[in-house]
C-alpha cells in the first residue's frame, strides 16, 4: 500500500511544480507540511476521504487491483486519425520528448525497432517528407495519395532537421531487426509500385538519402559515438525479431517510455510501471542481441551490405 501511495502522489507531482507537492498536499488536505512529507514518502497512509479529495482536485483515479499479476497505469495517447492533430503537432511533440531528455544531466535513449529510428531520417528533407506523407496517407482520412514535395514546407522540415541534431546530442542504444523487414524500404518499394511517387528522379533521390542515412549510422557504430568530439555514446545491436517500435528515455534516474503504433500514434508514460516493464524487456533484449558497434564487426558489415543493396534495388524501381 505504501508504494501505491508513493506512486499515486508522484502522479500528482506531474501536474504541478515538483517543489510544491508538499505545500499543495498540505493546503488541500489541511494538514501540516511535516505530515504532507510523510504522506509523500508513504510513512503515513492517506485516508479514503483524503484520496478522494486528491482525485477530485487533480482529475486522477486511484485503483488497486486485487490480482497481483495485473497492473494499472495512466498513459497519454494522441488520436491522429481524427485529423485535428497535424503533422506539425507531431513534430512538436517529438521536440518536447527529445528536449526533455537532452536537458537532463544523466541521459540515454534506448530504442527497439523494426524500422530505422525516425530521427536519423530527419536531416534529409525529401526522405522526411516522403515518410511523413506515407504515414499521413495511412492514418488520416482523405489525405492525398500522390507524393508532392511542394506540399511540405519549411515549417515542418526545418524543425525536423533540428530534431536530428537534438537526437545526435543524446547518448543512445538502438536494437534493429532484419533489413528485409525495415518499414521504410517497404514503403519506398510500395510507393514505386503504386505510383505514389510518380517522379522517377524524386524516387531515386529518396533512395539515395536512405542510403546516406544508413551510412551515417554505420559511422556512428564504427566510432561507438554520434559526435565528432567523442562524447555522445552510440550502441547498435541486432535481434532477429522485435515486432514493435519502442523508446525508453532515461533522465536523471527517471524514465519515460514512448511506444509508437499505427504510424503517428503513440502511447506515452512517465515514471510508471509500464516504464519498468519496458526497461526490463529492453535490458534482456540487449543481453541477447548481437553487438554492431565497434571496429571490425563482421555481422554489421554483412547487415549493411544487404541494406545498401536493397536501397539500390529500390532505386531501380523508379
Amino acid at each position: 500500500m505504501q508504494q501505491i501511495q508513493v506512486n499515486f502522489l508522484k502522479r500528482v507531482s506531474k501536474k504541478l511544480d515538483q517543489k510544491r507537492l508538499a505545500e499543495a498536499i498540505s493546503d488541500l488536505l489541511k494538514i501540516s507540511k511535516g505530515e504532507a512529507y510523510k504522506k509523500i514518502k508513504g510513512t503515513s497512509l492517506l485516508t479514503l476521504l483524503q484520496i478522494q479529495k486528491i482525485c477530485n482536485e487533480y482529475k486522477l483515479d486511484f485503483t488497486i487491483h486485487g490480482n497481483e499479476n495485473h497492473s494499472h497505469t495512466d498513459i497519454s495517447f494522441t488520436p491522429f486519425h481524427t485529423g485535428r492533430v497535424s503533422v506539425k503537432d507531431y513534430i512538436t511533440s517529438l521536440e518536447k520528448f527529445l528536449y526533455a531528455i537532452s536537458s537532463a544531466n544523466q541521459k540515454r535513449l534506448i530504442s527497439a525497432t523494426d524500422d530505422i529510428p525516425i530521427f536519423h531520417l530527419f536531416q534529409y528533407p525529401e526522405l522526411t517528407a516522403f515518410k511523413l506523407h506515407f504515414w499521413q496517407m495511412r492514418i488520416i482520412d482523405n489525405a492525398p495519395f500522390k507524393f508532392n514535395m511542394n506540399s511540405w514546407n519549411s515549417s515542418i522540415l526545418k524543425p525536423a532537421a533540428k530534431l536530428h541534431e537534438l537526437y545526435r546530442s543524446i547518448p543512445s542504444a538502438e536494437v534493429w531487426t532484419k533489413t528485409s523487414l525495415l518499414n521504410t524500404l517497404d514503403q519506398i518499394r510500395y510507393a514505386a509500385e503504386t505510383k505514389i511517387i510518380s517522379d522517377a528522379k524524386m524516387g531515386k533521390l529518396i533512395c539515395s538519402q536512405l542510403r546516406s542515412a544508413l551510412a551515417d549510422i554505420e559511422m556512428y557504430a564504427v566510432n561507438c559515438n554520434k559526435s565528432s568530439t567523442g562524447v555522445v555514446a552510440f550502441d547498435w545491436y541486432f535481434y532477429d525479431i522485435i515486432g514493435t517500435i519502442t523508446y525508453l528515455a532515461e533522465k536523471d534516474g527517471e524514465y519515460e517510455t514512448f511506444i509508437r503504433f499505427n504510424t503517428f500514434n503513440t502511447i506515452q508514460e512517465e515514471s510508471g510501471i509500464l516504464c519498468t516493464e519496458v526497461k526490463h524487456w529492453l535490458d534482456n533484449l540487449i543481453k541477447d542481441a548481437i553487438g554492431f558497434s565497434g571496429q571490425g564487426s563482421v555481422q554489421r558489415n554483412k547487415y549493411l551490405a544487404t541494406a545498401y543493396e536493397q536501397c539500390d534495388a529500390a532505386a531501380e524501381m523508379f
